[in-house]
């Protein structure tokens, strides 16, 4: 045990921290000396860089036009900075611009143009790229005023926030997207405040600059929500058992931000039962454990028409599924499907995917963070097979734009998104 938490401890900084990095950068000035030109590419390096707020950049450039650049060397050979003036611009930007050299300098109508490398740092997200993944924020979904918990009004603005928590926590689990918050921006303006203070480093202004605009937003309406308590009687009247059920119609959409075009568009209509040990429980606790079930089941659409889950590997022990988390469990069974022929629109001549025919049967043994581990029930599997669920296919959801299959399989066993 020591040993596993040794290594966690180890590995944490890797995937939580982030750092200060060094960057190379050439630009490009002009001036009337080729001390000026210098002054004017470094000026222009600091426009160009990512992560530094509007403010510093203003004040960085004012420090380097104030700052003495000296030059080493005449119009011909050995043309350089001098040590006292690299300095000195390192000084004026408190360390951001670490070294800079003259790589090319020639004087045209009069004026003097020099390129100058320039070293400098830069402040690394922590954890994976963001850019890798598609970055969507997940809006608070509309709602009624109230709706109806076991007899009584529960605030509509409570379960539209429990159900917005929930969702954002399903697709971040499900580790395919770049999930971006839009309800906490106050803390955001009050951690830059801090880090634009005297307070801080100045080193910490290399982390503004870096917010990210979402490729995908999330929008929809909590149509109707509400939980009775259903008592079942036996065959002579006696009340024997009671249960929570839960009734709930959703709608959602997928825009894409640049355009607002809708990507995908369903309403999803679910009836079930809450586990029994939840009936002694508040209101409130009904509402979020009620709410969790219904934002998994929203993400299980999401995933099975953009991200459906897909062999990564066939082993002589095992089929290893590409998903894991709180979006597989151990017991669910789906049908394998191998790649088609290519289907397209006649009509409009977009591409649908490719049709998906039907190979076999798997059930899920062993849930990880990650993946998932299945034993095969009949038929044949082979990597990049696409799975769908069987439970999925039983229920009775009322769906609107769904087609028959969506998602090209790339010859490495990835998938396009119909979105692109």
């Amino acid at each position: 045990m020591k040993i596993k938490i040794l290594l966690l401890l180890l590995l944490f900084p890797l995937f939580l921290f982030g750092k200060i990095q060094t960057t190379y950068l050439v630009t490009e000035g002009s001036g009337s000396s080729r001390a000026s030109a210098v002054r004017d590419a470094l000026i222009e390096a600091v426009k160009q860089t990512q992560g530094v707020a509007i403010s510093a950049k203003r004040a960085y450039a004012k420090s380097i036009k104030e700052a003495g650049i000296s030059i080493d060397g005449d119009s011909s050979h050995g043309v350089s900075i001098t040590e006292h003036s690299v300095k000195k611009i390192k000084e004026a930007t408190r360390g951001f611009i670490r070294n800079y050299r003259i790589v090319d300098s020639y004087k045209q109508s009069g004026e003097w143009i020099v390129k100058v490398q320039i070293k400098m740092l830069k402040y690394k997200t922590p954890g994976l790229n963001p850019q890798k993944r598609r970055k969507l924020s997940v809006i608070p979904f509309e709602y009624k005023n109230s709706y109806v918990v076991l007899g009584d009004y529960t605030n509509g603005k409570v379960v539209s926030k429990r159900f917005t928590q929930a969702l954002v926590s399903k697709i971040t689990q499900s580790r395919k997207f770049t999930v971006l918050d839009r309800e906490n921006s106050k803390y955001y303006v009050q951690e830059k405040n801090f880090i634009l203070s005297q307070n801080s480093s100045k080193l910490e202004l290399l982390k503004l600059g870096k917010r990210l605009g979402s490729d995908y937003l999330v929008v929809g309406q909590i149509l109707d929500y509400k939980v009775d308590k259903v008592t079942e009687h036996n065959n002579i009247g006696i009340p024997e058992t009671s249960s929570l059920v839960c009734e709930a119609t959703v709608s959602y959409r997928i825009l894409a931000m640049a355009t607002q075009q809708i990507k995908w568009s369903e309403t999803v209509s679910t009836t079930f039962s809450l586990d029994g040990s939840v009936s002694d429980k508040s209101a409130e606790a009904i509402v979020a454990l009620s709410m969790d079930k219904i934002a998994g089941e929203i993400l299980n659409h999401i995933l099975s028409n953009i991200y459906p889950p897909m062999i990564l590997a066939v082993t002589s022990g095992s089929i290893i599924v590409n998903q894991g988390g709180n979006s597989i469990h151990q017991g669910d069974i789906f049908k394998t499907y191998k790649k088609g022929e290519r289907l397209v629109d006649p009509y409009t001549h977009e591409f649908l995917g490719y049709e998906e025919l039907e190979t076999g049967t798997i059930k899920i043994t062993a849930v990880r963070p990650k993946i998932s581990y299945a034993k095969l029930l009949n038929g044949i599997v082979n990597k990049g097979m696409v799975l769908r669920s069987v439970e999925q296919k039983s229920k009775k959801n009322k769906s609107e734009g769904e087609a028959t299959t969506d998602v090209k399989i790339a010859p490495s066993g990835g998938v396009v998104l119909p979105f692109d």
